[in-house]
């Protein structure tokens, strides 16, 4: 079980420079890639309250982009994987990679970069090839509710140095909104249990500009929020957290306070069930409002 001490943010730093690079190499693929995951958070939360503390950012520079896959014949899939290679990343180069991962050496460290999708063409959880049989090797992972991405997210400016030495630039990255961010941590944690998308959630909701009610009425307003991933999402958050000794409490106190003893580990299951909770009722009232 992973805890707050695996993250650096010496890594954080690299893959937002990571990010950077990929968008400024990615030519019109730039207005259809979509970030998700460890990073997300320090966009959605900008600025964070003075006494909150900062995001732990992504361990091993884990970073997903979405990438929506809607045209199987367009041979773009093969400029997209070109313009990686010619930034340096290798498609899959470990025996252990799966072919929808990429890898880049920098600082050190080897910096993880996965394509997500979300496609009728293979179940959910498999991988899916967009140019299966012409050559191409590139591919994506298809999950659930990553096309609601694309319906609703925030245009973020960041700025940060190139990996390549090319400088320090400025991309336009177009960053999953809240409720979809929400809506994949959910099932996200359903699907593999890791202690770190209990805390990216509970953290967001917190930390939001307006708090975890303005987070809870910004769900509300979000484009998508009567698609049914989002209510079966939303019902499965409602559950997860409704009571302190409930996974996603144990979950995200364990990742906080894995040396904190007992006290700092019940204080910590109920901070994450108390901020749900408002957020959700802040929920309720918006949607109740809007009817």
């Amino acid at each position: 079980m992973t805890g707050v001490g695996d993250y650096d943010p010496i890594l954080t730093d690299l893959c937002e420079r990571m990010l950077v690079t990929v968008i400024g190499n990615a030519g019109f693929w730039g207005q259809r890639l979509y970030l998700v995951g460890g990073l997300v958070p320090r966009y959605l939360c900008d600025p964070i309250p003075d006494e909150a503390p900062a995001h732990v950012g992504s361990r091993d520079v884990d970073l997903a982009v979405v990438l929506m896959v809607d045209d199987p014949s367009s041979k773009s899939y093969e400029t997209l994987a070109k313009n990686l290679l010619d930034a340096g990343f290798v498609q899959a180069p470990l025996d252990e990679d799966p072919d929808f991962r990429w890898r880049k050496d920098a600082g050190g460290h080897s910096l993880i970069l996965e394509f997500i999708c979300d496609t009728d063409e293979v179940p959910a959880g498999r991988n899916f090839k967009p140019r299966s049989g012409s050559g191409s090797r590139f591919q994506a992972f298809n999950v659930r509710g990553a096309h609601l991405v694309s319906l609703d997210h925030e245009l973020v400016k960041i700025k940060a140095e190139r990996l390549d030495d090319g400088g320090v630039a400025v991309a336009e990255v177009q960053v999953a909104g809240l409720l979809p961010f929400i809506v994949l941590k959910v099932f996200a944690f359903v699907d593999r249990h890791h202690s770190k998308d209990a805390y990216d959630m509970v953290w967001t909701l917190a930390n939001h500009p307006s708090g975890a009610e303005g987070a809870g009425r910004a769900m509300a307003a979000s484009p998508v929020v009567g698609d049914p991933l989002c209510i079966e999402a939303l019902t499965v958050l409602r559950d997860r957290f409704a009571e302190a000794g409930n996974d996603a409490p144990v979950a995200y106190s364990t990742f906080l306070g894995v040396a904190g003893g007992r006290e700092l580990s019940a204080r910590l299951r109920v901070e994450a069930v108390e901020t749900v909770r408002v957020a959700l009722e802040a929920f309720d009232r918006a949607r109740e409002s809007a009817r």
